[in-house]
């Protein structure tokens, strides 16, 4: 055996032996670590992660880690196969939720793995665990020139976020969440199978979410027992596009009072470089929403809203007002998309919808309103005077056929 290849196998080995110490403290990102597939590779300039599964290190980064390093590394890098990383940044300024999520996620295991700092000078922003991607995104959007970031996601020189964010073509890629361009030019030999293992990680992926939810790790923003589990649900926002969230999302488009405009690209043509598509006139606007406070709607509530913020920015929409109703209103507030992504809601009862709903009939400034309910419940027979889109969890009662408005249903094909 060479010295080049006995040394790649010590890696490899160190590596391996790394991602089975992961799973210790994390054990829901088992079966990721049992996914990857590790490639040692002088081309990229420390350590980074494909859609595939494809773990790419280089040899002389990980000589420089210490073991509890080496895992802390690696842990971030199977977060970002878990938080869908790849896929959020698709449309959408890649680099940004690249760098987003590693602050999320270095904050996570800073806290988990019990680190004072961030190994390997990584991406470092205390608290960023408490927030969302999109929170943080906007952030570094409004404070680019003054924020500071580093040119690369572990042991970057110390630059402006701007800077980092406006790296040059030439440059190599100074994320760690790399795409599948990049992965087919360095090993053309296994670009057939790229798509496929693509989709088997997803599915790996929404495993350890599931397993995590399970073993009571995700019980939410704002916890104090700072598991990564319950911090990732923040990075979780807007990670999905289930076919009922896809649905939404073109509903809310469809009620926009903007209009469409080429001054304002579309983002989800962000990723094109041959085509513009237009985008939404920034006209802000309030979208209504109703909750049915019955008891079977506790589970649900949360997803909806979550799924409803998420999309909120895309449309303009700068205020969500929250009817909540049982058998009367018990609430009427107007909160911002990211106060509704954290929206508590207590006080479950009945289940008649009528007061909510020709309250907001008798406003002339409603245009449309989305209702959650289980479809259990009494409602006004005759159409609004605004549109509607009724939203029902996967097991609500078969018999809800409104009149009017549009229905929808949760469909648990992700996380469950």
């Amino acid at each position: 055996m060479t010295a080049v290849v006995a040394s790649e196998r010590a890696t490899l080995d160190r590596i391996e032996r790394g991602l089975r110490l992961v799973t210790a403290p994390l054990p829901h990102l088992a079966g990721l670590a049992a996914a990857v597939r590790v490639s040692i590779d002088e081309r990229v300039p420390t350590m980074g992660v494909f859609a595939s599964g494809r773990l790419v290190a280089n040899p002389a980064f990980v000589a420089r880690l210490k073991d509890n390093e080496l895992v802390f590394v690696l842990a971030h890098e199977l977060l970002h196969l878990a938080l869908r990383t790849h896929d959020r940044a698709r449309g959408s300024g890649r680099l940004e939720f690249n760098y987003a999520h590693d602050y999320i996620i270095n904050d996570i295991l800073r806290v988990e793995l019990g680190f004072t700092s961030i190994p390997a000078g990584g991406l470092d922003m205390p608290g960023a665990r408490a927030r969302s991607a999109e929170q943080i995104v906007l952030e570094m959007r409004r404070n680019a020139d003054r924020m500071p970031s580093k040119s690369r996601v572990f042991e970057g020189e110390h630059v402006t976020l701007r800077s980092a964010l406006g790296a040059g073509s030439d440059q190599p890629q100074p994320g760690d969440v790399l795409d599948d361009k990049t992965e087919r030019d360095l090993f053309p030999d296994a670009a057939a199978e790229q798509a496929a293992r693509a989709k088997a990680m997803q599915e790996t992926a929404a495993k350890a979410l599931a397993l995590a939810k399970a073993m009571d790790a995700m019980k939410g923003r704002g916890a104090d027992t700072g598991a990564a589990g319950q911090q990732a649900v923040s990075a979780l926002r807007g990670l999905y596009r289930t076919p009922w969230e896809m649905s939404l999302q073109r509903w809310l488009e469809s009620v926009a009072p903007g209009e469409r405009t080429f001054a304002r690209p579309s983002r989800r043509g962000a990723d094109r470089g041959d085509i513009v598509l237009p985008g939404r006139r920034r006209d802000s606007w309030m979208l209504n929403v109703v909750l049915d406070t019955s008891g079977s709607m506790t589970d649900e509530i949360p997803r909806v809203l979550g799924a409803v913020a998420d999309f909120c920015d895309a449309v303009a929409v700068d205020q969500i007002r929250v009817v909540q109703c049982d058998t009367a209103v018990t609430s009427d507030e107007v909160l911002s998309p990211a106060e509704l992504a954290d929206y508590r809601v207590s006080g479950y009862g009945g289940s008649d919808l009528a007061p909510a709903m020709l309250a907001l009939a008798d406003d002339a400034k409603v245009t449309a309103c989305v209702i959650v309910t289980d479809g259990d419940i009494a409602y006004p027979p005759e159409e609004m005077p605004y549109g509607v889109l009724w939203v029902l969890p996967e097991q609500a009662v078969a018999h809800f056929r409104p009149p009017y408005g549009r229905v929808i249903t949760l469909q648990r094909t992700q996380l469950t």
